[in-house]
């Protein structure tokens, strides 16, 4: 095996690709004994065995005279058929040092992935690598995209952070499709960055899993589920949260009954705030977010606060699985990315003399300091309980009653877990039958932020 593959032009780079569609990786020699933990994982196997050039990890283009970095990455079937992004999509390390003193269109971030070839693989739980389908494939020039402004922007947040020496504050959240993504073989790997003698964990370039889920769906497959609420040319003039806030804020001081009326909602349910902020949004039924939301990766909540500014309620996130709880350590867990990951729009409204009225859009991104602080104390918290099968006790009346801190009871302040379930029943299986109660399965539990935690989230006081 050399290199000679690197140098294929475009056309025979793409005639391979096209002849690997709809094949498996064990059709190209993939066998049970391929460790995927080896350097490059299932990419390393496509470029050694499928294009015949040894993996690198040099500065050039995978295929130098194309100029193209080649990209393998899964993606997954959802419960309701459609098809998503499993994981952000990594593409190069960030040289704190260097990165500083490059621009955009000079940075090695620009010159090894402006033309990107993306392979997707349909990724089965379960099922070993050697019967994964290879379905699809693309050829990214985000250069000639109508995202390619978002992207520049995103990358410049970043570099604003690295010029600052401030690496050590870099979130994920930060940005819309372009982010920073931690790597290293643990928590505790820190590197030395530019202008500060405080080390950061070492990062990669990465698009986010909700971009790379747009890209799959919107434009692979021209699949666009509902119109957007923000146009392509507006968002590529303006950050998504200025225009949101401008487009809110039409609405701010209106009561909730006004809306409702404004809105044809004839509901009386305890959700009518978040059906009001559905049609804000210009969505309804069973949809939680419009178009450009899924893509940067914006989830919303509504709250309401008191006259005196304290939430009335705690707010939820998904359940978690008590099997990953004990199987996944923190830094891969499906909770950890959801966090980092979190750009929170919430729609404020505010109870005065039984008077509720819609207030504003508050928008907030977890810091580190919190997803690898408490968030990630709560979850080894719960995990060490559920693997050691002592997670629940019988109350005095014979119900069984779980140990997992609550808002009132051995909270870090931040967040506690608590059902997540419309019913008792909606339960997850416990992978360690329960010391104590002998119990197998129990009501699915989430993370959810405390009121107080919320209140100084909407006061912009946390640190």
């Amino acid at each position: 095996m050399d290199d000679k593959n690197r140098y294929l032009n475009e056309r025979e780079i793409i005639e391979i690709t096209k002849n690997a569609m709809n094949k498996t990786f064990g059709d190209f020699g993939l066998d049970e004994s391929y460790n995927l933990r080896n350097k490059g994982g299932l990419g390393g196997f496509v470029e050694e065995n499928i294009f015949g050039y040894k993996q690198n990890n040099d500065d050039n283009y995978d295929f130098i005279n194309a100029e193209i970095e080649l990209k393998v990455t899964p993606v997954k079937r959802n419960l309701n058929g459609t098809i998503s992004a499993k994981e952000r999509l990594v593409l190069s390390m960030i040289n704190y040092k260097e990165e500083a003193l490059v621009t955009f269109k000079t940075s090695s971030f620009y010159k090894k992935n402006k033309r990107l070839l993306i392979w997707f693989y349909l990724y089965l739980l379960d099922v070993h690598p050697v019967n994964y389908e290879i379905i699809n494939y693309y050829l990214l020039e985000f250069e000639n995209s109508l995202h390619y402004k978002v992207i520049e922007r995103d990358w410049n947040i970043i570099h604003k952070k690295i010029v600052a020496g401030k690496a050590h504050e870099i979130s994920e959240s930060d940005t819309e499709f372009l982010a920073a993504c931690t790597k290293g073989a643990n928590s505790r790997v820190l590197v030395d960055q530019y202008n500060s003698d405080i080390q950061a964990k070492p990062r990669a370039y990465s698009f986010k899993t909700s971009y790379m889920t747009y890209l799959f769906r919107n434009i692979i497959h021209d699949i666009a589920p509902y119109s957007p609420l923000v146009s392509e040319d507006e968002w590529m003039k303006n950050p998504l949260e200025e225009i949101y806030k401008e487009k809110m804020s039409i609405y701010s001081g209106m009561s909730q009954q006004q809306l409702a009326r404004r809105f044809n909602i004839k509901s009386r349910a305890k959700q009518i705030n978040f059906m009001i902020a559905q049609r804000m949004l210009g969505i309804s039924g069973n949809k939680k977010s419009t178009a450009e939301m899924d893509i940067a990766g914006i989830i919303f909540r509504t709250i309401t606060i008191d006259k005196n500014g304290r939430p009335t309620e705690a707010m939820p996130f998904k359940a978690f699985e008590f099997t990953e709880l004990i199987n996944t350590p923190w830094e891969e867990s499906t909770v950890r990315e959801e966090f980092v990951d979190l750009k929170l729009m919430i729609f404020v409204f505010k109870e005065v003399d039984n008077v509720i009225t819609f207030e504003r859009i508050h928008f907030w991104n977890a810091p580190n300091e919190v997803v690898d602080g408490a968030i990630k104390e709560m979850y080894e918290e719960c995990a060490t309980l559920v693997s050691n099968g002592d997670a629940f006790y019988f109350n005095a009346s014979g119900k069984v009653i779980d140990k997992f801190p609550k808002e009132n009871r051995n909270s870090n302040g931040i967040c506690h877990v608590r059902p997540h379930a419309r019913v008792s029943a909606d339960k997850f299986d416990l992978p360690i039958p329960d010391k104590v109660t002998g119990i197998t399965a129990y009501t699915k539990q989430s993370f959810w932020f405390n009121k107080d935690f919320i209140e100084k989230i909407l006061k912009e006081s946390l640190f």
